[in-house]
């Protein structure tokens, strides 16, 4: 017959230090290996001087990435295919009620194809169509979702690929301002 455990016995076990340093350990290496898998999805991300990003947005108005703003930029690339995004987006939908933000939706089919997708989510931030994958590759965004906070003077100042949130993307933007 199986020994069950007493409430006594979890009581013992939460007060003893070597149950807090093995679940330390474990979280330390959980933290490693996760911080590991973010500097790899990052290796491509261009760092330095923002590349160009101008053009005409899925809805007709002229974009651009414009350094002489007086706030920063938040550059997004993501696509209506990736399930990453789907958490990432309404956080990015937040952000652009306060802050620049400038999309870039990758092999995401076409402009109405996109227009359909941000209508039925609800999204209202600027989207370039990168149907060609060609700014993409310009600024290195090769996992996704891929985000850049651009400064004043036109620098990358932070890059994250892949899950973040909300608050990381205000105090990144707010850090940027200075």
């Amino acid at each position: 017959m199986a020994k069950r455990s007493h409430p006594q016995g979890w009581r013992q076990k939460l007060q003893s230090p070597k149950f807090w340093l093995k679940q330390f350990r474990d979280l330390a290496i959980m933290a490693l290996v996760l911080y590991g898998v973010s500097l790899y999805l990052q290796r491509d991300m261009v760092t330095g001087q923002a590349p160009a990003l101008s053009g005409i947005a899925i809805d007709g108005s002229h974009l651009a990435l414009n350094t002489t703003k007086t706030e920063p930029t938040l550059v997004y690339f993501w696509g209506t295919w990736c399930p990453v995004c789907r958490v990432t987006s309404p956080m990015v939908e937040t952000i652009s009620q306060d802050h620049r933000v400038i999309s870039v939706a990758a092999a995401s089919g076409s402009d109405s194809d996109i227009q359909i997708y941000m209508n039925e989510h609800q999204y209202h931030f600027p989207v370039f169509n990168d149907d060609s994958g060609e700014q993409s590759a310009n600024w290195g965004a090769m996992a996704f979702p891929a985000i850049y906070i651009i400064d004043t003077q036109g620098n990358i100042r932070y890059v994250t690929s892949g899950v973040t949130s909300t608050w990381g993307m205000k105090f990144r933007l707010w850090l940027a301002q200075f």
